[in-house]
């Protein structure tokens, strides 16, 4: 029997809404709190329809058997109807597919995803929204759903229609403004590395450039050296430590979140990093059953308890929730 809740209603509900907002942007008494709330619920509901492509009880909530019921294809069982059943919010939907996905198909954090969020919730809620972040909510919404289009091989083109000219301007006009801002720190790093160390090539400066290379100050449980793009010395990634299940045993990565140069102070960090590819990608730490952290502790305690169910990130467990009281306002 087939299921109730499935990819191609929510894909379809999830075009409709978004053709909405997008064709609201045109209109000569245009309310930005209309598009914020089509894109919104458009944004979520793609999200759903990937996890519904893998199983729709990944969409419901799995406390509420009428809701598993459903998701299973079993709604006849239940006297609760389709609309009342209980579902994961945006926030989860986003976190669940941010694990699923790997991090360059999916190229959006959960601190972009907090605009779409907040938004949404802000407008629903009290009919209250920053309108300055429209922009950012749409550039975002975008990446999310070209993701999840991809990952489920749809025709990207038949999702936009109509509205694909304005959805590559939205992300170009996005991705220049990001680089006009990568640049200007990039200027203000030279200046920085200039004033520092001046434009001589000495046996002293170079050993003042080294001595600086060294010292890693970006947060997180790891750091790891890597070329600057402004100064081309060497800077630090730092960010969290995971396991990845990818190779014959477990290995221990490092999921970079932020960029610092000790030499000239450029400093990247969040969706921007996504624009170097070598400050991007996990850095490999090495084998999980022999990784100790800098004081002497071992992994163990991750990556055996990842071992039992390689679909938990737990580099997410507690930033969730987190999230999702800031999100909801608890």
């Amino acid at each position: 029997m087939e299921e109730d809740v499935n990819k191609r209603d929510l894909l379809a509900s999830s075009r409709r809404l978004m053709h909405l907002a997008l064709g609201d942007l045109g209109a000569a008494d245009q309310q930005a709190d209309v598009v914020v709330l089509h894109a919104g619920v458009a944004i979520e509901h793609a999200l759903k329809a990937h996890l519904c492509d893998i199983h729709p009880s990944l969409v419901v909530d799995g406390r509420d058997l009428p809701s598993l019921l459903h998701a299973a294809g079993r709604g006849d069982l239940t006297k609760k109807e389709l609309p009342l059943i209980k579902t994961i919010g945006a926030v989860d939907a986003f976190l669940r597919v941010s694990q699923i996905l790997e991090k360059d198909k999916l190229q959006v954090t959960k601190e972009q995803f907090r605009v779409i969020a907040d938004a949404r919730n802000g407008v629903a809620h009290i009919g209250v929204h920053d309108t300055t972040q429209l922009e950012d909510l749409l550039s975002t919404g975008i990446k999310v759903i070209d993701a999840v289009l991809a990952a489920l091989e749809e025709d990207a083109a038949e999702y936009w229609g109509e509205f694909e000219p304005l959805h590559d301007k939205i992300l170009d006009e996005k991705r220049r403004a990001d680089w006009i801002r990568i640049e200007a720190l990039k200027i203000r790093a030279r200046k920085t590395y200039e004033t520092r160390f001046g434009a001589s090539d000495t046996e002293e400066r170079r050993k003042a450039i080294a001595s600086a290379e060294v010292h890693s100050m970006v947060a997180g449980q790891a750091a790891a050296m890597r070329n600057c793009p402004a100064c081309s010395n060497r800077g630090w990634v730092g960010g969290d430590l995971d396991t990845s299940f990818t190779e014959e045993e477990p290995q221990v990565i490092l999921v970079t979140r932020h960029f610092l140069c000790s030499v000239c102070g450029f400093s990247l960090d969040g969706y921007l990093l996504g624009y170097f590819d070598h400050l991007y990608e996990d850095v490999p730490m090495g084998p999980a059953a022999t990784f100790t952290y800098a004081d002497g502790s071992i992994h163990e305690d991750l990556w055996m308890n990842l071992a039992s169910d390689t679909f938990v990130d737990r580099r997410h467990l507690e930033e969730d929730e987190a999230l999702r009281a800031e999100v909801e306002g608890a």
